[in-house]
């Protein structure tokens, strides 16, 4: 396999490979402003995209359902490089994996990395008991604040915006950020702000990558303000995707107090992901396999 950076022109190719999973690798715009931090390299096979970070590779991103051949062919690179295996594989593309190859590899359950999906009306409505505290909320922030909830203008408030982000994010989330909002259009990306007293309070970056689903790629609020996620997760979903059956808000990485918020929104599932890797014993058969 022949990889080279992945770059914006490659947009319509990325897209006219993806399935209609909703997972947040299947989002351009997401990969791509990401690339700013981590990377990205991309080859085209026949059928395929494969994305890897150094000799880590990236959902395949295909119409295909067997991946059998897709980890064959990511395997055979690693060896013939002296490389580990690292790669991530949908839990519904696992489980269209052959026996031989789900004996071969090893699969671990990649948690921290599992896609929350939301139903977009819940978020754009926070209705019954399960969204009572949301709704609270809501009503605190609507009386204790005079707000502006409005579409990014980039002369008004692109650098202030850098700013409050960069307060608030470590230096991958930073150039990802910048890469993001300085490709705003090209990415098809909206950026909705919300004002109080005349300074960014919150923001939101989102998408509609394909029909039907919603997808939030970057999300930031200053919790001085009581209620402030609440408001800017809320109008986000009412402005852009009531037309929308599900938004996608993407993994907590692991981390406690992101997994308890994004718990606390009432997901309607998530989507489940492994890494595969070398088993210790690499004697096994090779089966389904194919050439690189």
């Amino acid at each position: 396999m022949d990889f080279r950076p992945l770059q914006i022109t490659d947009k319509s190719l990325f897209e006219s490979h993806i399935s209609d999973d909703i997972n947040y690798e299947n989002t351009f715009a997401c990969i791509y402003s990401w690339s700013a931090a981590f990377d990205y390299e991309i080859a085209v096979l026949p059928g395929a995209l494969i994305l890897k970070i150094e000799h880590y590779f990236d959902t395949v991103r295909t119409r295909n359902k067997n991946h059998d051949e897709y980890i064959e062919r990511c395997a055979a690179f690693c060896r013939q490089n002296s490389l580990p295996l690292s790669m991530k594989i949908l839990e519904k593309n696992f489980n269209n994996l052959c026996p031989q190859t789900k004996e071969k590899y090893k699969f671990t359950p990649l948690t921290g990395h599992w896609d929350y999906i939301y139903a977009a009306k819940d978020l754009a409505q926070y209705p019954g008991i399960n969204f009572q505290k949301k709704r609270n909320l809501m009503s605190q922030f609507l009386r204790k604040y005079q707000y502006d909830f409005v579409s990014y203008d980039k002369q008004r408030h692109y650098q202030a915006l850098i700013d409050f982000h960069n307060q608030r994010a470590n230096e991958m989330e930073r150039v990802s950020f910048k890469r993001a909002l300085d490709n705003l259009e090209s990415l098809d990306l909206y950026c909705d702000i919300i004002e109080i007293d005349g300074k960014i309070a919150a923001f939101s970056v989102s998408t509609k990558p394909r029909a039907g689903a919603g997808e939030i790629i970057f999300e930031k609020g200053d919790v001085a303000y009581k209620g402030i996620y609440a408001a800017i997760v809320k109008f986000t979903a009412q402005k852009h995707f009531e037309d929308c059956s599900f938004i996608n808000r993407q993994e907590d990485m692991d981390m406690e107090n992101l997994r308890k918020s994004k718990l606390s929104y009432n997901p309607i599932m998530q989507i489940k992901k492994y890494e595969i890797e070398f088993r210790d014993d690499l004697s096994r058969p090779q089966s389904c396999q194919a050439p690189v």
